[in-house]
């Protein structure tokens, strides 16, 4: 399963990428895995205080993509 992030640069929010991170097998299902990577994110974000978290999700596609909304 992969989890896929979308981070922007606390200095500048609109310098936006996306960070994949595969997540463990006992996370397969999709249930599993957004509950399972509330730690997984908390420990990206400690050690990238420089981004912040917009947007995540869950999925088992590798050309899943997340989008910035700009409202």
């Amino acid at each position: 399963m992969n989890l896929v992030l979308l981070v922007c640069l606390a200095a500048s929010p609109e310098t936006c990428r996306e960070e994949r991170l595969l997540v463990g097998y006992d996370l397969a299902d999709a249930r599993s895995c957004m509950m399972g990577s509330v730690p997984i994110i908390a420990e990206w974000a400690d050690a990238h205080p420089e981004w912040q978290i917009s947007r995540w999700k869950c999925g088992s596609d590798a050309n899943a993509r997340l989008t910035r909304n700009y409202n």
